[in-house]
């Protein structure tokens, strides 16, 4: 039963909503120390060692033996605004929806939290324009269109959150 105030330990997304989308679990933590506050990651794995849609803190990485590097994707929000800040998926996983599935995520985490709902203030790198192009409709009447151009982005958001990073 979920309870106000607690990160859902799941979050099933319908795979009509990404019906390629890859299994998937995640791990949510406090941004890395170059963020600003409130802002949460959501990191995205896509191996065998927890179930779709399980979603851990960060220390459970230790005790699975997976790294940071093993990441397919991930999203950067403020927890208090809801406004998106990055959306990272891996390069062998992109064209896959893992970016729909990884929002649907964190909508339902920040639901079950009471934070702000997620939206973007127009800043988009070009993947991201083109994946608001392709997305649907009541998909990408939330979003703004591209009111500033961001450079792309080529490594992961999160690089700051390994270990001593």
């Amino acid at each position: 039963m979920p309870q106000p105030g607690r990160a859902p330990s799941r979050v099933l997304v319908s795979p009509d909503v990404a019906p390629r989308a890859p299994h998937l679990w995640c791990v949510l933590r406090a941004a890395g120390p170059g963020a600003p506050g409130g802002d949460v990651d959501l990191v995205a794995f896509s191996t065998a060692h927890l179930d779709d849609g399980a979603v851990v803190a960060a220390d459970a990485l230790s005790w699975l033996d997976v790294g940071w590097a093993n990441q397919v994707g991930a999203v950067r929000w403020t927890a208090a605004t809801g406004v998106v800040g990055q959306v990272f998926v891996a390069p062998e996983h992109r064209r896959l929806r893992v970016a729909a599935k990884l929002l649907m995520v964190a909508a339902g985490v920040r639901v079950a939290l009471g934070w702000a709902s997620l939206r973007s203030d127009g800043r988009l790198t070009d993947l991201g324009d083109s994946w608001l192009t392709a997305a649907p409709e009541w998909w990408r009447h939330r979003v703004p269109g591209r009111a500033a151009h961001l450079p792309p982005m080529d490594r992961p958001p999160t690089d700051d959150l390994r270990p001593g990073g």
